[in-house]
């Protein structure tokens, strides 16, 4: 194997191959984060496979600084020898004489030498820590498990059974959820000061009967195996109906209204609809079971009170609304852990690695015979102190 030669040193040595890497995971976060549309197809897949070629890329990086830590000379006299180089007035030898005793150690024609320094071990270290890193990474993106489903008080739901959920992302190696529990709500607790997000009570039932009663606040999960259980909103879903005068139907449909950051006056709740020729948004406030509607229709606006289960409909302007149901969802998200620990320790080991280099920088030198002294090419500030010393 030519260890000097380009292709190699672009595998094994130079940091620039591993740009290329962080391509795919930039095209993902602004998709992700900004929303943009980019012309690439299935990127959560394209992302899975540029880190398992990333995790093998690295894995051959490590395992080559690996059986260089114990050697004499870790990087070479072929690798990143500067341009331009110092006059020295002493001879190679002397030059030599000296830089042994510093500890360097050189060639066995005397032309290159180079002093142990850890940086080097920190380069190994960085490249296990990445490879932890995405080796585990990968595994629990090919295991993934993330199933959403829109739930409230009544039968028990099978997690288990994949038809129970709104929307199912599954790894490759993914398995059926069969170990997962049935859930019931019990009871759905509606935003206050304690709880600003609301929370919801449930009972976990395993296949031997066994229950477990667990309160779900959102931000908080709960531990069933080796899956995670977490409630992230509530939601509720009124059946809206708008009528003209006439009676003529403008708008029937179930409005998702979805918590509010900030409340609006007494409102926690809103959700927006669109018609036909109207549009608008819905408020809600789940105390009292108050409803806000707002129709739009062109420059025109028209807000209209009503009261779940007490108003059977009201008129408002040109508009005859009612509201005959409403669903009260608790949104349940199942996910199956991931090796959090695994994660931080191997972005720990990566972390400490690169300091470590960045730290500790090389220290080598390459000798060459002039008519007056010798020319040196050295690299690393405690090498160029040694050989402004010297001269």
């Amino acid at each position: 194997m030519n260890t000097d030669s380009k292709p190699f040193r672009l595998i094994f040595v130079s940091p620039w191959p591993m740009l290329v890497f962080l391509v795919i995971p930039l095209l993902v976060i602004l998709n992700v984060k900004f929303h943009t549309q980019l012309p690439v197809a299935n990127l959560p897949k394209l992302l899975l496979v540029n880190n398992f070629i990333f995790a093998l890329f690295v894995a051959s990086r490590f395992l080559w600084h690996l059986s260089r830590v114990g050697k004499v000379f870790r990087y070479g006299a072929g690798h990143c020898r500067p341009r331009n180089f110092v006059a020295l007035r002493t001879s190679p030898a002397e030059t030599r004489r000296v830089l042994d005793k510093a500890g360097y150690v050189f060639t066995a024609d005397g032309t290159y030498g180079e002093k142990k320094d850890f940086g080097y071990l920190g380069t190994t270290v960085f490249y296990l820590g990445l490879l932890i890193l995405l080796s585990v990474g990968t595994w629990d993106n090919l295991r993934q498990f993330t199933g959403i489903l829109l739930d409230g008080q009544g039968p028990a739901t099978k997690l288990s059974r994949l038809q129970s959920y709104k929307r199912v992302n599954k790894g490759l190696l993914a398995a059926s959820p069969a170990s997962l529990p049935q859930l019931s709500i019990t009871r759905q607790i509606f935003p206050d000061g304690s709880l600003p997000k609301g929370a919801t009570e449930i009972v976990l039932v395993s296949e031997d009967g066994k229950s477990q009663n667990k309160l779900l606040i959102p931000g908080v999960p709960v531990s069933y195996g080796d899956y995670d259980i977490s409630m992230a909103k509530l939601v509720f879903e009124p059946e809206i109906v708008i009528k003209s005068r006439d009676s003529k139907v403008l708008f029937d449909a179930l409005v998702k209204l979805d918590p509010l950051v900030q409340k609006r006056g007494v409102f926690s709740f809103y959700g927006l609809f669109n018609g036909v020729d109207l549009g608008g948004g819905v408020y809600y406030q789940p105390e009292k079971s108050t409803l806000m509607v707002v129709i739009s229709r062109g420059d025109r606006k028209t807000v209209a009170d009503m009261t779940f289960q007490v108003d059977q409909q009201v008129v408002q302007g040109d508009y005859i609304l009612s509201c005959a149901k409403m669903g009260q969802w608790s949104e349940i998200h199942v996910v199956r852990r991931r090796h959090k620990g695994l994660l931080v320790f191997g972005g720990a080991l990566a972390l400490i690695g690169l300091m470590l280099r960045i730290a500790i920088r090389p220290q080598r030198i390459w000798l060459e015979d002039a008519p007056e002294g010798c020319r040196a090419w050295a690299v690393g500030k405690d090498t160029m102190k040694r050989l402004k010393a010297e001269d």
